[in-house]
């Protein structure tokens, strides 16, 4: 039986059906596939409640009767699963209307909680627009932010606290082991710190991938993360900082190019590398002069590495060569109880990993296309080099190895994927965009817009969901060259190579 006073207030359209528009018709909804056991697992300590704005009807596109046939068909699909909704709430204005149940939207909440009984300070919203989020925390309620629906879309206008997740069934987990949200997840941040301060080491999130970290100052907890992930010792490391004084730490000077880029893109997915103090461990740095730095944007990753009191050094929590991680779930694959701890705080919103940028020679050179598109940086300070074709021992910076981030299906990436996998059903499919043509394998689109930021955060998650099925071959479509697409195509043809 599920907890009386607790309940779960979720989206209807883009977070348990798929965003259509305007929805008219029963037969046009589309479950997503993880809707139903995510409900399930939901139900078992909360009850359950939807509430949708359609403002369609304002607009005249749509009735008031057809949203409740639709929630009624709803309702009952639902009910043949097992599965039962309290209430369905429908807010019919268009947000110009200001009405007082979308902007903000109190009034279903708090009905529900009076009608209910419901202790709101143990409860959830899940939902497509940051609206959900800011609106449940307004109210005691802690907010699950999807990037699902239009969750891409809009995520840039959701602050950098809120936590974001790829599915409902992401969602779903991760409120199964945080019934208290804000304790359990200041206890897991407290007990990473703990473990990072004695040795250890600590699977932690931020805006690119998720971290293995160790102090950057004890060589025999780094040489740790490089055991765990299996990862040569001439690959350097990226220190993470909370701030410039603990760059002073680090790095010997700073060009004026080099901080004009820090100001404009710190913190965030940018790392710069520098002349090193004697003092950082050739551990880390890979016995080079120069040191790899940036400072995180993710509050979690930024409270950890206050709470440490040091400088983090961080490769990508998974296996050397293989697809980075961008949830918690994804480290426990790969890594399972080698991480001391294991900090959970969502899906990793850029998605992939910085952009890293020399200025340890006479001109920057770009070393690694990231989560900053290089025409931001070039618009700032001129133009950047690439790097001459090196060995290995060579390497200034994580991410230069021809072999990566290879799932471990055999991996083939086009400009336009040939006509004849369209049959190939034993072949999955990772688009940038829709496709006006059909395949007979399953297939992964990184973003229904278009959008090449949506596209990366999506990107590894895709990929890892296509691994997992035991597919021949996975055919990728390369993204837009501009902007992330850039990033996103590097990431591609090095998967496409393999693992080394």
């Amino acid at each position: 039986m599920p907890d009386r006073t607790a309940a779960v207030f979720l989206d209807r359209d883009g977070t348990l059906i798929e965003d259509v528009g305007v929805l008219k018709a029963p037969e046009d909804i589309r479950l997503f596939p993880d809707t139903v056991e995510s409900l399930r697992k939901l139900q078992h300590r909360y009850q359950l409640f939807v509430v949708t704005n359609q403002s369609g009807v304002a607009q005249g596109l749509l009735r008031m009767e057809q949203v409740k046939a639709v929630n009624t068909a709803l309702h009952e699909r639902l009910l043949n699963e097992g599965i039962t909704i309290q209430e369905w709430y429908v807010c019919p204005h268009s947000r110009e209307q200001n009405c007082t149940c979308i902007k903000p939207k109190p009034q279903f909440v708090l009905e529900a909680a009076k009608t209910y009984g419901i202790d709101l300070t143990k409860s959830f919203v899940i939902g497509d627009h940051p609206h959900d989020v800011l609106t449940a925390n307004s109210y005691g309620v802690f907010g699950l932010y999807l990037l699902t629906g239009h969750g891409g879309r809009h995520l840039p206008g959701l602050p950098a606290d809120k936590l974001v997740f790829h599915r409902l069934s992401d969602a779903a987990d991760w409120i199964k082991d945080h019934p208290d949200p804000e304790i359990n997840l200041a206890r897991q941040i407290e007990n990473g710190a703990a473990a990072i301060r004695s040795g250890g080491v600590t699977a932690f999130p931020t805006e690119t991938v998720y971290g293995l970290g160790a102090d950057v100052f004890q060589p025999d907890a780094v040489k740790r993360i490089f055991a765990v992930k299996g990862r040569p010792q001439f690959n350097p490391l990226i220190a993470h900082i909370a701030d410039m004084d603990q760059l002073k730490k680090l790095v010997t000077s700073v060009p004026d190019q080099a901080m004009r880029l820090m100001e404009e893109f710190w913190p965030g997915p940018l790392t710069i590398v520098l002349p090193k103090c004697k003092e950082v461990p050739d551990i880390v740095t890979a016995g080079m002069d120069t040191v790899a730095v940036r400072i995180p944007e993710n509050p979690i990753a930024l409270d950890l590495i206050r709470q440490c009191q040091t400088p983090i050094a961080a490769p990508s929590a998974n296996k050397f060569t293989y697809t980075s991680p961008t949830t918690a779930q994804h480290v426990k694959e790969q890594l399972g109880s080698l991480c001391d701890v294991v900090i959970d705080g969502g899906a990793c919103r850029v998605g992939v990993e910085s952009t890293v940028i020399s200025f340890t020679g006479s001109s920057p050179v770009l070393l690694r296309p990231g989560g900053v598109p290089v025409s931001e940086i070039e618009r700032l300070i001129g133009k950047v080099a690439t790097p001459s074709s090196g060995k290995p021992t060579d390497l200034e910076s994580p991410g230069m190895l021809p072999n990566h981030y290879a799932p471990a299906t055999p991996l083939i990436a086009f400009e336009t994927i040939p006509d004849n996998y369209n049959d190939m059903a034993d072949v999955g499919v990772l688009l940038f965009e829709p496709a006006a043509r059909t395949f007979a394998g399953v297939v992964e689109v990184l973003s229904y817009s278009g959008d090449a930021g949506e596209a990366a955060s999506n990107l590894y998650a895709a990929l890892r969901r296509l691994d997992a099925l035991g597919l021949r071959e996975i055919a990728a479509e390369f993204a837009p060259s501009q902007g992330l697409g850039q990033t996103i195509n590097n990431r591609l043809s090095k998967a496409a190579r393999g693992r080394s």
